[in-house]
């Protein structure tokens, strides 16, 4: 471990703490609430043990070994979380460390799982610590922390950790230096937060309900800072906004920069992003089509009709959103969007859209476009060797050819997955869970969406789970959010130990 490093990602935190408490300062000048207390001791205690670390850390090496970068990551955002619910118990809001744990760690990996049933009239302080919660985590805490703190890590192998918080296959270098490559991306971050916040405070929302949701909506988070989430607001325009933003932070953010920089030939070959808005144009039209034929079909109940959207606009707009906020791994709820009204006709598609989620190198979360795309080829190339035994084949994404350790990731990534959702499933079910809940917890969990169905659907309230399943769900959310293996080496003995001892 790097003490020195995990002395600067608090000092990170605790800026955000203390941007809080000025946000929370000013609503108490304003409306008379009082928890700026909360966060300003939080920001004391996260400060000085960030001061204790750094000095620590300013007596070793800085060079960090590869090996270490798995703990650096995953260790941070343990830490991160401990620090980061301590506001929720201070002021009152949540009153126990089950629970605080579970809505701090959903916010930091935009899962957007929340035990809160009073969202509406909890302080703006707490509402805003939620939003930037998700924000910081949308592109990556250790991201953040290469892009403006360069000096931290010098002369380490930053490709190594950048590449054990990003999600996706591999890392996509805008630039030489790994440094410019994650401030670039981290403006594009901050410029597509502002334009979003400013598009939906053109509608009928206040400058701070415009910021959260900017905040939750490019991180593709999901927290907002209303029980209806999106629905509250009624309003078409809103919904609109939230879908183009919502399909626009589940692409690759280095697409952007590509567009941006004029190299369009790139944005034309990239074929996980062809197959993303293909994906969302099809499933569209899919629950379109489902919404007309299910009034036809024996066993659809009157109370799940009554529960559809009326009209083919509504349906079209239904659709659209429910697509959006489902493929980008979101959350948010529109009107007439609560799918666990609608059936298990509509669930199924539903659940499928949030296992696979968007595209590497976004905000959003689920197992990635991409790596869908390399199984199916995989898949196919499987059936051309048998019909063509002494025929070559490769893998080709964006007309490049996926070299065989990449290959070998993705099917690991996948074996990993499988083993962890029988597990998981044996477990959460101990834990006093259906099987058929067990199974869409851990989906939606891993896939950081937060929303399933049942006891972790739309209507559901989660504070009532066990407290075990609080916990191992919480896991499920940073291995969905690092993707597994980089949670996975921190139990490893050799990642803590060398030969010349404890790493440090």
């Amino acid at each position: 471990m790097k003490i020195r490093l995990f002395g600067v990602l608090l000092f990170i935190e605790t800026m955000a703490l203390l941007l809080t408490a000025a946000v929370s300062w000013f609503f108490h000048v304003r409306c008379g609430e009082n928890d700026y207390q909360a966060f300003l001791i939080t920001a004391a205690i996260t400060g000085g043990v960030g001061s204790v670390l750094y000095v620590l850390g300013g007596r070793r090496k800085t060079l960090i070994d590869n090996d270490d970068h798995f703990l650096i990551v995953s260790l941070s955002w343990v830490f991160f979380s401990l620090f980061g619910m301590l506001p929720f118990l201070l002021s009152g809001s949540i009153g126990n460390v089950t629970d605080a744990f579970f809505e701090t760690i959903s916010g930091f990996t935009t899962t957007g799982s929340t035990i809160l049933t009073n969202v509406d009239q909890q302080t703006h302080g707490i509402l805003f610590w939620r939003a930037i919660m998700q924000w910081m985590g949308g592109l990556g805490i250790v991201v953040f922390t290469l892009a403006f703190v360069p000096t931290v890590a010098k002369g380490s192998r930053k490709s190594s950790l950048f590449a054990a918080e990003a999600p996706g296959m591999s890392v996509e270098k805008l630039s030489p230096s790994m440094n410019v490559t994650a401030r670039i991306l981290w403006f594009i971050y901050i410029f597509m937060t502002v334009l979003c916040a400013f598009m939906y405070w053109m509608g009928p929302m206040s400058l701070f309900d415009a910021v959260c949701h900017a905040f939750t909506t490019i991180s593709t988070g999901g927290y907002s800072t209303h029980q209806e989430s999106i629905a509250y607001f009624h309003s078409d325009y809103i919904e609109y906004v939230a879908i183009a933003f919502m399909i626009l932070s589940a692409i690759n953010f280095s697409m952007f920069y590509f567009f941006i920089s004029g190299r369009w030939d790139l944005l034309r070959k990239n074929e996980e992003v062809h197959v993303y808005l293909v994906s969302i144009f099809l499933m569209t039209l899919v629950f379109i089509g489902l919404f007309v034929l299910a009034p036809h079909i024996n066993g659809v109940t009157e109370e799940q009709l009554a529960s559809y959207p009326k009209g083919g606009k509504e349906v079209v707009e239904t659709s659209l959103f429910h697509v959006a906020s489902m493929l980008s791994n979101t959350g948010y709820m529109a009107q007439n969007s609560n799918y666990d009204l609608w059936g298990m006709l509509f669930v199924i598609p539903t659940l499928l859209m949030q296992i696979v989620g968007g595209c590497a190198g976004s905000a959003s979360g689920g197992i990635k476009m991409v790596r869908v795309i390399v199984i199916f080829k995989v898949i196919k190339n499987a059936l051309n060797e048998l019909i063509h035994p002494t025929g070559m084949f490769s893998v080709k994404i964006s007309g490049q050819s996926v070299d065989e350790v990449t290959v070998r990731r993705v099917c690991n990534f996948l074996s990993w997955f499988m083993i962890l959702f029988v597990l998981n499933v044996v477990v959460l079910s101990c834990s006093g869970m259906g099987l058929e809940d067990a199974s869409i917890a851990f989906l939606t969990c891993f896939s950081n969406l937060g929303l399933g169905s049942g006891a972790t659907g739309p209507s559901a309230c989660l504070a009532d789970l066990s407290v075990s399943a609080k916990w191992i769900l919480s896991a499920d959310m940073l291995l969905g959010r690092l993707e597994i293996v980089t949670v996975l080496l921190v139990f490893f003995r050799s990642t803590w130990i060398t030969t010349k001892g404890i790493r440090g």
